[in-house]
């Protein structure tokens, strides 16, 4: 998929120029997720991509993984507990989202660098000091770079620094009365972070000289469109429900009840500050990146479907949190009624969704394990949302029963429950890599025998290949001839064609009355569709490689054409009643040509399509059974050496497609090799 491919041409230009400005098809391509293709850019610089490819995927799960890492430090710290580390850690590593390690997408990386930007922003919140703002604002930015989406941290971090100064410091704080107390701990929180101050004073003066060039956008790179429009459009708030409801699911709902009661009660009853700032932590970005994704699946997703991996960061803010409440002895009694309250209430909204929807699963991993709630639901004689909603309401009486627990096997409870669910996370990702992943990351080779990277075998090193791509051929296969294969660096849109991917192109047309191609000549080494039905181009030598259904040519600059057509679509069509013209142009001597061309008809036209084919003098009639190809049509003509022949199809009766088109034939191939000289007639 393009994302992936994305990714790879970043990489590459990494391991290639040595620079992080993002760059695809030598254009600057305003991808500012840079921080996954870094790591990966050494595989790229040192081996070819089907090897560079499966050593990604071996880094993958040891980067989702390493989640774990910041998750237990965090946990350790907020509940002065191992065993609450010990429990975020596992509920950080083991959950359905561990099938995105058999994607190339900067979730892999995205994920530990989140879980470590929130550590030390933490860690600044708590225990203010010059080394721990500085820590703080480079995790910030390591995390814009794993993700733009993660501008939130941002935006999240003053806010908790002040909430927490004036919640926690106003709360111990005796003498006076609450609203005298209030303005020395606000100034306080602001003076004990001079350097976050500074930070953040200079941020917002380079954002506003940035809004007033109309510049501000560049900031967020390609994600600038989804700050303009709507931010709230129809059915926001049903979007948000079903995305937290996906996460929720697949995180076992237990983590999230017990997480949601213990900071609710930290931040109304705070007796330690390391709680009281990672509830405020947690209460504010659950919120915020709930916000942003749902406004961004409903507005950019087509058909508006739930994308949870852009929402799976929710998960190791529930594991900590819920390893801090897994091993408190305090507030038993209010936190097991807050969980009872919050169990019940996610109940309703957990109704609120289908289970049944089809889903891609590296876009929705937790959503692409709803077929296992269905069957259940089924075995049970249960519709899924009332199985769901059952399911929820007995989590949240074990969260509350858990909550209560005594003191003296709490450490051993708490790893045990944190280890039965994440068995469930670890059985949700085996699923969905059995039944979706599996089967959609191994396919077989287009063709048996070709190597992936054929078109780097056939080049010289170095050499620069361009794609011409056409609408005849598969899209998988211009994307795979770009993802597998290094030299090809540039792409050509003809006429404003499709290219089917988001990336730089170089923009060229046909001239039909000159024989060539206008516009940016990048390559020597051209891939093309042995169906295209626009031009041709003249090879310089004998084809180069053909073991795939796209041939790689290699072609003089600048770029001449044996034919060219007009009237006669892209994809080949021609449209009723309307000439489709063929035109041969000389190669520098006269030459006769033998046209072979192969028709096929619409199969929803209701009769044969006549057609007659003129040119060199001879003409050609018949007619195309619906649905079927006519045996090739063949007349000779003269070209001249330096002019050009016509030859002038003309289609009968036509009939509208599915697409709404109205067509009449289609060349499904056009040949019109050498025949000798011409007479000298």
């Amino acid at each position: 998929m393009t994302d992936e491919l994305q990714t790879t041409k970043l990489a590459t230009s990494i391991a290639e120029t040595g620079s992080l400005i993002p760059r695809i098809h030598g254009s600057y391509y305003a991808a500012l997720s840079q921080l996954y293709p870094l790591l990966i850019a050494p595989f790229y610089g040192l081996m070819a991509p089907p090897t560079a490819a499966m050593a990604a995927h071996i880094l993958n799960p040891i980067l989702l993984a390493s989640a774990a890492w910041p998750a237990y430090l965090l946990a350790r710290s907020v509940a002065a507990s191992r065993v609450a580390g010990y429990a975020a850690a596992v509920l950080t590593a083991f959950t359905p989202w561990l099938v995105l390690s058999t994607t190339l997408l900067t979730e892999s990386a995205a994920y530990p660098a989140f879980v470590w930007a929130v550590f030390l922003c933490y860690r600044a919140v708590v225990s203010p000091s010059t080394i721990r703002d500085l820590a703080a604002i480079f995790a910030l930015l390591l995390a814009f770079f794993a993700r733009t989406q993660f501008f939130v941290l941002a935006l999240a971090l003053p806010a908790v620094l002040l909430v927490h100064e004036l919640t926690f410091g106003a709360s111990h704080t005796k003498s006076g009365s609450w609203s005298t107390r209030l303005r020395p701990r606000a100034r306080r929180a602001i003076a004990s972070h001079p350097v976050l101050l500074v930070a953040y004073v200079a941020g917002g003066l380079g954002a506003g000289a940035l809004a007033l060039a109309g510049l501000l956008g560049r900031v967020v790179g390609n994600y600038a469109v989804p700050f303009r429009g709507d931010l709230l459009p129809p059915g926001f708030w049903h979007s948000a429900a079903l995305h937290v409801s996906y996460v929720v699911i697949g995180c076992g709902v237990l983590p999230f009840v017990l997480a949601a009661s213990w900071a609710l009660v930290a931040v109304a009853r705070p007796e330690r500050k390391e709680a009281n700032a990672f509830a405020l932590l947690l209460l504010v970005l659950v919120p915020m990146l709930t916000l942003e994704v749902t406004s961004f699946d409903l507005r950019f997703t087509p058909n508006a479907f739930v994308q949870d991996r852009y929402l799976f960061y929710l998960a190791p803010l529930f594991a900590v949190a819920a390893g801090a409440a897994l091993v408190q002895r305090s507030d038993a009694r209010p936190r097991a009624l807050v969980a009872f309250a919050v169990g019940g209430a996610f109940a309703w909204l957990a109704g609120l969704a289908s289970y049944d929807s089809e889903v891609i699963f590296w876009a929705s991993p937790a959503a692409a394990f709803h077929p296992a709630l269905v069957t259940a639901a089924e075995w049970l004689h249960l519709s899924p949302p009332l199985f769901v909603r059952l399911a929820v309401v007995a989590c949240a009486i074990v969260a509350a029963a858990l909550c209560l627990w005594p003191q003296v096997t709490r450490s051993t409870v708490a790893l045990s429950s944190a280890t039965v669910v994440a068995a469930f996370g670890a059985f949700e990702a085996g699923y969905v890599f059995e039944r979706f992943a599996e089967p959609a990351m191994t396919r077989v080779n287009s063709v048996a025998e070709a190597p992936r990277d054929w078109i780097d075998a056939a080049v010289p090193s170095g050499s620069t290949v361009a794609l011409v791509p056409s609408q005849l051929e598969q899209t998988t296969y211009w994307w795979e001839a770009e993802f597998w294969n290094k030299d090809v660096k540039r792409v050509l849109r003809v006429d404003g064609g499709p290219t089917f991917t988001p990336f730089p192109v170089d923009d060229v047309s046909v001239d039909f009355a000159g024989g060539k191609l206008s516009g940016p000549q990048p390559a020597d080494f051209l891939v093309v569709s042995p169906k295209e039905a626009r031009f041709r181009l003249v090879e310089e030598t004998a084809r180069v490689a053909d073991v795939t259904p796209l041939k790689l040519v290699r072609v003089a600059r600048p770029y001449r054409l044996v034919w060219a057509t007009r009237g006669v679509s892209a994809d080949g069509w021609t449209m009723p009643h309307q000439d489709g013209v063929l035109r041969f142009y000389g190669t520098g001597r006269r030459v006769r040509r033998t046209i072979i061309v192969v028709l096929s008809a619409p199969p929803e036209a209701p009769r044969p399509v006549a057609f007659t084919l003129e040119g060199g003098g001879s003409t050609r009639r018949g007619s195309v059974d619906p649905g079927g190809a006519r045996p090739p049509v063949q007349l000779a003509i003269c070209v001249p050496a330096t002019g050009h022949s016509d030859v002038v199809l003309r289609p009968g009766e036509g009939v509208r497609v599915p697409d709404g088109r109205v067509l009449a034939l289609h060349f499904d191939d056009i040949r019109a090799p050498a025949a000798g000289s011409c007479d000298s007639g």
